[in-house]
């Protein structure tokens, strides 16, 4: 048995030096293509060989490069190649050590125009991909920057903005930037880029954005976006920026440049929106909106005013539902702000959240009740805990690298945990079946009003157009003096009310 063990260990401890001596067999030599991978056509491209493995002798080292375009091959450990016409190019390095010979090859593409696309439309991810395909047919190269994982718009915003502030030199080198995001995610993680650079570095950003177009694709109303975006060129100063359909997204691939591209827009019945230094002057009729695009314009994020301008609609459509049909909630902050939570952090995590909230309330109401507690601290301890195990699913989200829901939705979460209050308020002064009705009535209410105000053609309609919650003034003033009963009562009292006809 000790030889049997003794020989397992050694067994175990030469493994590795075995697997060392097979990958890296000292007489093999090992090409290696240091390069860019998508060059412009008529500009000079460094390829590098020095990183190669050598074997370990005095024999002379000879470095040929076939370019993949005809062109005469060339001889050096390092050399500089143009191409001069768009294509999928397969480079070939050969080392020549004696009478070692050893190849490596590696595609580059040579492009006349380069896209800088940034998008987060899940359910068009083949599209995209067809249309990067049918682009490089053309010389065009498309370079992607995704968020396709991300739930919200918030979180999109944060993840299209950190990617592009980590290929910022991409924006140098882009002819025509394209923004084709669900919720304007595109144009925001621009703005939040351009805001949040340091001054030092800001005129550099500005300088490679400084004279493009920015094009973005939209199903919603143009004129909406227009007036919303008006705020977004004002910061980030592109030459201008195009609205229009995903349809037109080929002949912007086809097109020359973006001046050729907007000529074809304008002599056709193709539906875009321009947005220049001429749009966005300011009158009477539209001062809240200017107010608004000033706000954006001063740094403070769109969706965050998208938010404040939802609330007014939340609270209307909330006193609607208590004051004429009769359902009873948790007052009307408590929906609103389970109403906004769901907006930041998505329908099935807040929903997860709100559950988390309502379980940990009720388990520990009952298992604190056995140590006679005053009401005040029981809260604070229930609130404690709601926010320790927020905290282990915090962490748990980042192993999985979903680390972005920490950084937009921790306040959102912090706030639902104050709901845990009012439950178990609920529990001590109306038993656990009417707490449980009033918390369900509660999260149903929120859930209408999120459908409501999720719809995009709202939002776009409420931020292009902020002088409508005035009107909801009107609605809300109709509602107070609303005296007859509620559709609810007439269901409840309807015994009553029948023998009273009687």
């Amino acid at each position: 048995m000790k030889k049997f063990l003794t020989s397992i260990l050694l067994l175990l401890f030469m493994l590795p030096s075995f697997a060392f001596a097979v990958e890296f067999d000292l007489n093999k030599l090992r090409p290696v293509i240091i390069s860019q991978d998508v060059v412009q056509v008529d500009k000079s491209i460094i390829f590098d060989a020095s990183p190669s493995f050598l074997v370990d002798n005095d024999d002379r080292v000879t470095y040929k490069w076939d370019f993949g375009d005809n062109s005469p091959v060339l001889f050096g450990e390092e050399v500089v190649h143009t191409y001069q016409t768009p294509g999928n190019y397969p480079v070939t390095l050969t080392i020549i050590q004696g009478r070692e010979e050893e190849s490596i090859m590696k595609d580059v593409y040579a492009y006349t125009k380069l896209v800088l696309m940034l998008t987060d439309v899940t359910e068009k991810q083949e599209n995209i991909a067809n249309l990067k395909s049918e682009a490089e047919e053309e010389g065009t190269y498309v370079y992607l920057i995704e968020s396709y994982d991300s739930t919200t718009a918030f979180m999109s915003e944060e993840s299209l903005s950190k990617k592009l502030a980590d290929q910022v030199s991409i924006l140098n080198s882009a002819n025509v930037i394209v923004s084709w995001t669900a919720r304007g995610s595109g144009i925001n993680a621009l703005t939040r880029l351009v805001q949040q650079t340091p001054k030092e570095e800001e005129a550099q950003i500005r300088d490679y954005i400084s004279g493009k177009s920015i094009v973005v694709i939209s199903d919603e109303s143009l004129n909406t976006l227009g007036r919303i975006m008006q705020g977004n060129f004002n910061i980030i100063q592109p030459k201008q920026i195009i609205i229009t359909r995903q349809y037109e997204l080929k002949n912007l691939i086809t097109s020359e440049n973006v001046d050729e591209f907007l000529a074809d827009l304008e002599a056709s019945v193709s539906d875009f929106n321009l947005i220049n230094e001429e749009t966005g002057r300011v009158g009477i009729w539209n001062s809240i909106s200017y107010l608004v695009n000033f706000m954006i314009t001063k740094g403070i994020p769109s969706n965050t005013i998208v938010l404040l301008l939802m609330l007014p609609v939340i609270a209307t459509i909330i006193a609607f539902l208590k004051q004429v049909i009769g359902i009873t909630t948790f007052g009307l902050y408590t929906p609103s702000i389970i109403t906004l939570s769901f907006l930041a952090l998505g329908l099935k995590f807040g929903l997860v959240i709100l559950v988390i909230i309502i379980v940990t309330g009720a388990i520990l109401r009952k298992a604190l009740d056995r140590f006679r507690l005053l009401h005040i601290p029981r809260i604070a301890i229930v609130l404690t805990i709601s926010t320790l195990i927020i905290l282990l699913m915090l962490a748990f989200g980042t192993y999985l690298g979903l680390s972005q829901i920490a950084t937009i939705a921790v306040f959102p979460m912090l706030i639902m945990t104050t709901l845990a209050e009012k439950f178990v308020s609920a529990l001590g002064g109306k038993g656990f079946y009417a707490a449980l009705l009033l918390m369900l009535e509660t999260t149903a209410v929120s859930l209408i009003c999120y459908w409501v105000v999720e719809w995009q053609y709202l939002q776009n309609l409420i931020l292009g157009h902020p002088e409508i919650i005035l009107l909801l003034l009107l609605v809300n003033y109709a509602l107070g003096r609303w005296t007859g009963l509620r559709l609810m009562e007439y269901v409840r009292f309807r015994e009553v009310m029948k023998h009273a006809e009687e």
